[in-house]
């Protein structure tokens, strides 16, 4: 069965970054029209910052998952990542987009702690 994260999978990181995937899935598939600030550089603690700083302008923290909603990660320790979560056959996974993939990837949740701790999940605003 396909899922609306299907269209996302293997677009380059150069093309979008994580929050240019996150900014493109929320306008196409969910009719949100959400402009994330502009990032300083593609500098990653820079980034990571305004992620970071930003977080409550356009989500709040939720106890549960569910599909389609904000997935704030910590990345090697100290570095803010943004994904999606995705709800396919009962499974958990995060569409997101990180340079270390080289393009957007829909991993596995139980996989994701290789590189991430899940920060929290977010409704958006």
């Amino acid at each position: 069965m396909a899922h609306w994260s299907d269209a996302y999978i293997d677009i380059p990181h150069s093309a979008l970054d994580c929050s240019q995937l996150v900014e493109r899935v929320l306008r196409e598939q969910f009719g949100r029209d959400v402009r994330f600030p502009a990032r300083p550089s593609s500098d990653l603690d820079q980034c990571s910052r305004v992620i970071i700083t930003h977080v409550d302008d356009y989500a709040k923290r939720i106890g549960a998952p569910k599909d389609g909603c904000g997935v704030l990660m910590i990345a090697r320790g100290r570095r803010a990542h943004m994904g999606l979560y995705c709800l396919i056959d009962h499974a958990a996974y995060i569409l997101h987009s990180d340079s270390i993939f080289g393009a957007s990837v829909r991993t596995p949740l139980a996989r994701l702690a290789r590189c991430y701790r899940i920060e929290g999940y977010y409704a958006w605003l």
